[in-house]
């Protein structure tokens, strides 16, 4: 069986994240650090070194010119005596090749013996040169920085004198301040850990909440959401989740409704066909035509109705409309030639404007024949039925009758799916349901006016850009 690799958190990877970038930081600084510091220290030797020296020549130049030292020796001691030594500074006065003189204080060099004796071999070699030396010479002991002098006075004989810095004692000091910079930043990272695991703990807590309700959902149990107490993009992603769970709830009820609403549709006239055929008399041809006729009727209504119920899940679809520029003349014109064959009615443009509407030719059709039909349906005969299209910030196409009407109580009703105002009038109670499933496809709305016994008007109502050219 293979091993499951275990997968680190979210909440661990991002304060990984952030501690390896803020390592990473640290340790670029203070590498950089202890490199300008270190290169510091190297150019701040030479510089003390060569005014050391200059210094010293000076004061010799000067003992010497004052004629009061009769030997070599004599003048380094009361040169040497005049000079402080800094703590890992060294200086030596030779005669001749032998270490004559060496002022206390400071870096000892003669204890390390290593060292006197590269400095007898430099002392020897820049006497027979009489050039001036600058070094670095490194002992078991430590690392120096040093600079040679040759001395040759014609009356005092020759030496040198020779100035040494303990490199490795000055850079302790930056090693020491280093290795507080390192403690310093492991504590700051334990601390940005700590800090780094609370604030990913409460930033993630959105995601965490959405893994909790997301485990709670199942087909019969919808309800669970996200609270959403941040306005960040966690919260906006807590948010975005709660719509599509309001909006995948909506569509599982929908589609329950559409189910039990389908089923009890159905069930109809298939009872009325199967019972029809329990009493069919066999062998009666003027029975058997009846229920055959009866069937047929029951079947063409229950495709009718499968039609609709597949033209409203459609509806929920994002292709259920192709968007396209419509004159708006020409369309009333057309719709006028439709209708005029449904029922015995007189048909009307009551208002027509010339304007580019965006929507779907076909489907608008559609609506507007569903309206047509129903006011036919529920008004007189030979009562006029009047059709509008106009443009004011909106395009509005409407179906105005003269017709029974609709209570108030009612208005809502025909809007459901299999809901009908007047249960007496034949129809399955979907041709409206489409009508406004037609117009939210557009981004739009189906508005009703209408007063028991006067009649109604239906329009749709959908967004709309541009200005109209002409009114009739």
């Amino acid at each position: 069986m293979r091993r499951r690799t275990p997968r680190w958190s979210v909440r661990t990877r991002i304060v990984a994240a952030v501690l390896t970038l803020t390592v990473l930081a640290l340790t670029v600084v203070g590498l950089a650090f202890y490199t300008v510091q270190k290169n510091d220290i190297s150019d701040r030797i030479n510089q003390q070194l060569g005014r050391e020296m200059e210094e010293f020549a000076t004061e010799a130049v000067s003992a010497y010119e004052s004629g009061q030292f009769s030997t070599l020796d004599a003048l380094l001691r009361d040169v040497l005596s005049h000079r402080v030594p800094e703590d890992s500074e060294g200086m030596i006065g030779y005669v001749g090749l032998r270490p004559a003189w060496t002022q206390p204080g400071g870096l000892d060099m003669v204890a390390d013996a290593d060292l006197m004796i590269q400095l007898g071999e430099r002392v020897e070699a820049v006497t027979a040169s009489q050039s001036s030396e600058l070094g670095t010479l490194t002992t078991p002991e430590s690392t120096y920085r040093y600079a040679l002098m040759p001395i040759t006075l014609d009356d005092l004989g020759t030496g040198a004198y020779t100035l040494a810095y303990d490199y490795e004692a000055e850079q302790t000091q930056l090693v020491d301040t280093f290795r507080v910079f390192v403690i310093a930043a492991v504590i700051c990272l334990a601390v940005l850990a700590v800090l780094s695991w609370l604030i990913a703990g409460e930033l993630l807590k959105p995601v965490r909440e959405l893994q909790k309700t997301a485990s709670k959902i199942s087909e019969s149990d919808l309800d669970a959401r996200i609270e959403v107490e941040t306005h960040d993009d966690l919260g906006e992603m807590a948010s975005t989740f709660n719509s599509m769970l309001d909006r995948i709830q909506g569509t599982f009820a929908s589609q329950l409704q559409l189910l039990d609403d389908a089923g009890h549709e159905l069930r109809t006239p298939i009872t009325i066909i199967r019972g029809h055929l329990e009493l069919m008399d066999s062998h009666d041809a003027a029975d058997v035509e009846a229920v055959r006729d009866l069937s047929i009727n029951e079947l063409d209504r229950m495709h009718r109705l499968a039609d609709d119920l597949v033209l409203l899940a459609k509806a929920e679809r994002p292709d259920f409309v192709s968007l396209h520029p419509v004159d708006s003349g020409p369309f009333i014109d057309r719709l006028l030639t439709l209708v005029q064959g449904v029922g015995s009615h007189e048909w009307e443009i009551e208002s027509r404007v010339e304007d580019i509407i965006v929507m779907d030719e076909q489907r608008m059709t559609q609506a507007m024949l569903q309206l047509a039909a129903n006011a036919a349906k529920f008004s007189p005969a030979g009562s006029t039925i009047r059709l509008g299209v106009a443009v004011d910030g909106e395009a509005r196409l409407w179906v105005a009758d003269a017709g029974i009407g609709i209570a108030p109580d009612k208005v809502d009703l025909i809007f459901e799916r299999f809901g009908r105002a007047d249960s007496t009038v034949d129809g399955a109670g979907l041709g409206l349901p489409i009508v406004a499933a037609i117009a939210s496809a557009h981004g739009g709305r189906v508005d009703v006016s209408s007063r028991p016994g006067h009649g109604s008007t239906f329009t749709i109502v959908i967004p709309h850009e541009g200005e109209s050219w002409q009114t009739f």
